[in-house]
This record gives structure tokens, C-alpha cells and sequence, in this order.
């Protein structure tokens, strides 16, 4: 497939590519970036593909769901709550008191970040989510990089080198966002073994669903051997609920009773929410269909880059990232007025454009957009 042929060539040329990766990283965080002016004037017309949100809609279960509950939105959900907590940890095969819900993933993991006492480091990927070094930066807690090695994975020697008594959470985004890489599953367990003895390991698994490489596996395991580690995982992505802003944490009993110290609100997650998430984790064949579907675009999308002759970080999740030679920023405000939103990257002085697994009519009008961009740029440079 030419996919798989994408897949070789990137690898092959790695080695290569990460030397100009090690000037360091240079990028705001994404929550920053992901003001875009068209997107706040209520354009319908507006293709999507900067957020990693799934184009595919919400389970037909989902909204029978929530339509068949709007009457009952003026009473508290705690019922409903405990319900999905028991959903999840019959699925996943713990105890309901090992699950704590949120207001999306990233909510849990901010709590999280309010653990780490001052003075204390948090140890992170680089690149890695970036919304997750925002939130990190804004109540001031020091962050310590380490760059991913030649295949865009992890570098967990070099992480575990970085390990210190001043290391309070270590940070492994898998499948990684802006990459989409994974780190394989026996380096990933031992490290988190190791590590989840020395601080608090969070492990974010935003992406899980997506994935199909036997080389994954989920760290859930390590947290039913007790070991000091937390999962998150999130409703926005494959399930489609990203407006609904729900997600969870699978962690041992302490962490969980920390975090409900620290929770902000009785009743995290509103009633609708937890009624589209009830219904959306029982919905496989509707899960297993949107699997397809975003395998299916993002092979497309991977190979019509090719033909362009752009090479794309192999991706285990639902978007693409690939690196261009001229100004990121520049290039989405370019696609930007042909109402086309994509994500801009810079990191380690090279630029990059993050691109969402959108239905293939809108990565078809991308691809018709991008292309004459590139060759503009490229003949602009030609007559200098």
C-alpha cells in the first residue's frame, strides 16, 4: 500500500530528519494557537481540520439518548455519573472506585497538575500536547524536555536519565499528539514500571480507540498492579462528543481520592454529556465504523501528500503531520482565507502543518488547496 510505503520511506530518512529536530522547541501551546478569527463569526461553511475532532458525528445512540433526556436536565446527574463509572469498569475490569470522570481528559489532568508541589518538576516528551505544557506553565510548574528519538517515539532512556527526586509527574502522551507516533508497549511498560516508583506517571490515551498496531498496548495493566500511574482517556475523539467535554482517569484508589479532593465541582460532567457518553460506549458497531472510516481518509490523505511528494510522520491516531519548507503560520492563514483551519507547528527551527482526518470531501478540498500554495512558495524561491 502506498501508505505502508510512506511509512518505510519516513522511517528511512528519520535518522536524518532528527538531527535538525535536537535546536529545541520554539511552539506556544495549543489552546494559544487555536484562535482562528473566521471560526468566531459563525461561518458554517468552514472546513475543520485543526482540532483532531472527528467528522464522522455522534452515535444515532447517542443522540436518541440525549434528546430522549432533555427534560430531565434540571436535576443533578449523580446517578448517571455512577453509571458510566460502572460502564467503564466492567469494560476495563476494575473497581468502579479506581474511575474518576471529567470535564473531558484534560480536565482530569489538570487536577493532576495541581498535585505536583512546588519545587517539584514535571518531566515531559518534546515535542508532546501542548495544551498540557499550557496548563503546566500557567500555575508555574518547571517542566523538564526531553526531545523523542530518530522513529518520533519516546525516548525513554533518556527520560528515565532525567528522573530525579525533584521529578514530581512524568508526562507520556500515547499515541502522541502532534505526532502521532506510539511508543511500543514492552519499553512503555518497563519505563512506567520503573518510573511510576520514583513519581506519579500519567499516561494519556486520548487516542486508544484509534489505534491498530499489535505494538501498543494500553498501561491499564500497570494500574491493576497498583503501580502509581493514571490513564486518561477522552470522549471528544473517536466517540465524536468533543462539545460535550467528558473523559475519564483510570488510576489506584489514593490517586483517585486526591483527585476527588481537589475536584472542582460535586457533579463534573452535565447530565446530557454523560447521557451521549452511556450510550456511545455501548455503540461498537458505531465505534468500529468511524475506526474504518478515519482509516480509510487518512490513507488517502497520507498518499495524495505524497504525490506532492511530502512525507508524513506515520500516524496511529486520527491526523497527520508532515513538514513543509516554509513559513507554518503563514501557510494556514493562506488556507485560512479559503476557509480551510489546519494547525500550525513549529518546533526544533522546522516548520510543520498538523492535519486533521476530516471526511475525505473536505481533505479532497485541502489537498486542492495546498497544492498550488506549495508550488507558489516553491517558484517565489526559484526566481531568487
Amino acid at each position: 500500500m502506498a501508505y505502508e510505503l510512506n511509512r518505510r520511506q519516513w522511517l528511512r530518512t528519520s535518522a536524518l530528519a532528527i538531527a535538525g529536530l535536537m535546536a529545541g522547541s520554539g511552539l506556544e501551546a495549543c489552546r494559544k494557537e487555536a484562535t482562528y478569527p473566521q471560526e468566531n463569526r459563525g461561518n458554517d461553511d468552514l472546513i475543520l481540520l485543526n482540532n483532531n475532532e472527528s467528522p464522522f458525528g455522534i452515535s444515532p445512540n447517542a443522540l436518541e439518548a440525549m434528546t430522549g433526556s432533555m427534560d430531565r436536565s434540571n436535576r443533578y446527574p449523580h446517578r448517571y455519573y455512577s453509571r458510566l463509572v460502572d460502564l467503564i469498569a466492567e469494560r476495563e475490569n476494575v473497581s468502579p472506585d479506581h474511575i474518576i470522570l471529567g470535564a473531558g481528559s484534560t480536565d482530569v489532568m489538570v487536577t493532576l497538575i495541581h498535585l505536583v508541589e512546588s519545587g517539584e518538576e514535571i518531566l515531559v516528551a518534546d515535542p508532546t500536547y501542548f495544551d498540557f505544557i499550557y496548563y503546566a506553565n500557567e500555575v508555574d510548574r518547571m517542566l523538564n524536555k526531553v526531545r523523542l528519538n530518530d522513529k518520533f517515539e519516546h525516548d525513554l532512556e533518556a527520560m528515565e536519565r532525567q528522573i530525579s527526586s525533584q521529578t514530581g509527574l512524568i508526562y507520556l502522551c500515547n499515541p502522541n499528539n502532534p505526532v502521532g507516533s506510539i511508543t511500543p508497549k514492552d519499553k512503555l511498560e518497563s519505563f512506567c514500571g520503573y518510573a511510576s516508583d520514583q513519581a506519579l506517571v500519567v499516561v494519556d490515551e486520548a487516542y486508544h480507540e484509534y489505534v491498530e498496531d499489535g505494538a501498543y498496548a494500553s498501561m491499564i495493566d500497570l494500574v491493576k498492579q497498583g503501580k502509581n500511574i493514571i490513564v486518561t482517556r477522552t470522549f471528544s475523539k473517536i466517540f465524536g462528543l468533543a462539545g460535550l467535554r467528558i473523559g475519564y482517569g483510570i488510576a489506584p484508589l489514593e490517586i483517585i481520592e486526591k483527585l476527588n479532593k481537589l475536584s472542582r465541582n460535586f457533579a463534573p460532567v452535565a447530565w446530557l454529556s454523560l447521557q451521549a457518553a452511556i450510550a456511545s460506549y455501548q455503540d461498537q458497531a458505531f465505534i468500529r465504523t468511524v475506526k474504518e472510516k478515519n482509516r480509510q481518509v487518512k490513507g488517502y490523505l497520507c498518499q495524495e501528500l505524497e504525490k506532492m511528494g511530502i512525507l508524513c510522520i506515520p500516524s496511529h491516531a486520527n491526523f497527520v503531520l508532515f513538514e513543509i519548507d516554509q513559513n507554518a503560520r503563514e501557510l494556514a492563514k493562506d488556507l485560512e482565507r479559503q476557509k480551510i483551519l489546519v494547525r500550525p507547528f513549529e518546533f526544533f527551527d522546522r516548520q510543520w502543518i498538523r492535519v486533521s482526518c476530516g471526511a475525505k470531501d473536505e481533505l479532497q478540498a485541502f489537498i486542492s488547496a495546498l497544492a498550488p500554495l506549495l508550488e507558489e512558495e516553491s517558484s517565489s524561491k526559484l526566481l531568487f
